[in-house]
């Protein structure tokens, strides 16, 4: 699958390692990300930090789909 998404809004669920992987790979392409999960690991912490990326420390809620181009689940939570 082939996706421009430089500039596209991205979500990323969870906030462990395989998280901080696809935050990386997103970033990557250009793409304006979004975390939320309640915990971070420091990587994301530090990304945060940087405005790299824009974190909800919560819970996900179903809204937070509304405008998103991708979203990966990157959480062990069902």
């Amino acid at each position: 699958m082939m996706i421009k998404l430089g500039g596209r809004r991205c979500l990323v669920v969870g906030g462990g390692d395989v998280a901080e992987r696809k935050v990386t790979a997103l970033l990557e392409c250009g793409a304006r990300v979004t975390v939320v999960s309640p915990e971070l690991i420091d990587g994301l912490q530090q990304a945060a930090l940087a405005r790299q990326v824009w974190v909800l420390r919560r819970a996900f809620r179903p809204g937070d789909l509304d405008g998103m181009m991708l979203v990966f689940a990157a959480t062990d939570d069902p």
